[in-house]
């Protein structure tokens, strides 16, 4: 049996600490969360969640045998080795899965499976089979499934999506980001078998234009990779990816990373039927013929992902946000298999 590392607050065992939860506070309906990974994404939701009123951080699952207890210990909580173990415990309502890239499907599905709420990091899926099986679980799942991403929280994406729907039709939308080689990133990313393409692991610039504008239809991407070795690590890369929309129009987003240049650069324009979106870095502005003017942003919110996540939970309406994340994932997944096969693929030839 796996050893498992108790803090002296045993507070899941204690009946009388229970009541007094429920006596002094209410605590009897907080959902109690457990958190799978201990690195830096992990800390930080640890954080937040155990600083959300709503929620009770209870345990930490993580490989590392030296960051996870750590973290354990930093909140007075129970740590376990493997997310299994976490997974068996009753006294657990939902998890927060903040591992590498290549595990985030199989631990989602695995959680759905023992009747447990799910937040997980994005991207929703590493592998293609996986993302569809989350998608099947969708419209039949008595429980969440929450993907990190925030811009359904953003005033500015909010505002983008009120203003595309008012633009006509959409034509065609462009993305382009140059990085630099320079600056602090974590090694793994650079690491296709375990983060994906760049399309995979920039899944939250793809994910807008998903959210306006629908699934793809159809992916054809293209690589490079500067000193891809044997273990599929690499030191640059160059990544384009185009698509056509389920509604209608072209998108196109090219990514090259650990390159010389001095700054990140930024290019975003989406152009419509009835007006052109720029973002310069200051935010959208809608182009015509005539005129510029800037978009108005959405009313500031001070709903957080994790306070979201409480809502989806107690009130539902959560699964329009985990298709675009899945469909938002699966333009990556069906691009790599686009680069391997050197061809457009249709969605319709991978998807049942």
């Amino acid at each position: 049996m796996p050893a498992i590392h108790k803090p002296l607050f045993h507070r899941h065992q204690w009946s009388a600490l229970l009541a007094s939860r429920s006596k002094f506070g209410g605590k009897m309906n907080d959902i109690r969360i457990g958190i799978i990974g201990s690195g830096g994404m992990a800390s930080r939701h640890a954080q937040h969640f155990s600083r959300t009123d709503g929620f009770e951080l209870i345990a930490i699952a993580a490989r590392n045998i030296e960051t996870g207890p750590a973290l354990a210990n930093k909140h007075g909580i129970d740590y376990l080795p493997t997310y299994r173990e976490i997974l068996k415990r009753d006294d657990i309502d939902a998890i927060a899965i903040c591992t590498y890239n290549d595990t985030h499907s199989e631990i989602a599905l695995a959680a759905l499976d023992a009747n447990k709420h799910v937040f997980t990091e994005y991207p929703a899926a590493r592998n293609i089979d996986e993302a569809q099986q989350l998608l099947s679980r969708i419209d039949h799942s008595s429980r969440v499934l929450r993907v990190g991403h925030n811009e359904v929280l953003s005033p500015s994406h909010r505002a983008l999506k009120r203003q595309t729907a008012q633009t006509g039709n959409l034509i065609t939308a462009l993305f382009t980001r140059l990085t630099p080689g320079r600056g602090q990133r974590p090694e793994i990313l650079f690491n296709i078998s375990i983060s994906g393409p760049p399309a995979l692991f920039f899944v939250y610039n793809i994910y807008p234009l998903v959210d306006c504008f629908g699934p793809a239809t159809w992916v054809e991407a293209a690589a490079h990779y500067e000193n891809l070795r044997d273990d599929s690590t690499y030191d640059s890369f160059a990544n384009s990816v185009t698509v056509g929309f389920e509604n209608g129009g072209i998108g196109q987003w090219n990514w090259a990373g650990g390159i010389e240049i001095s700054d990140a650069e930024e290019y975003r324009r989406i152009v419509m039927t009835d007006g052109t979106l720029i973002n310069r870095g200051d935010g959208w502005h809608l182009s015509t013929k005539s005129s510029e003017h800037d978009l108005p942003a959405a009313e500031p919110s001070d709903v957080t992902i994790q306070t979201q996540f409480l809502k989806d939970i107690h009130n539902g309406n959560w699964q329009t946000d985990a298709r675009t994340a899945i469909n938002a994932a699966l333009i990556g997944l069906v691009a790599e298999r686009s680069i391997e096969e050197n061809r457009r693929v249709p969605l319709s030839e991978l998807l049942q």
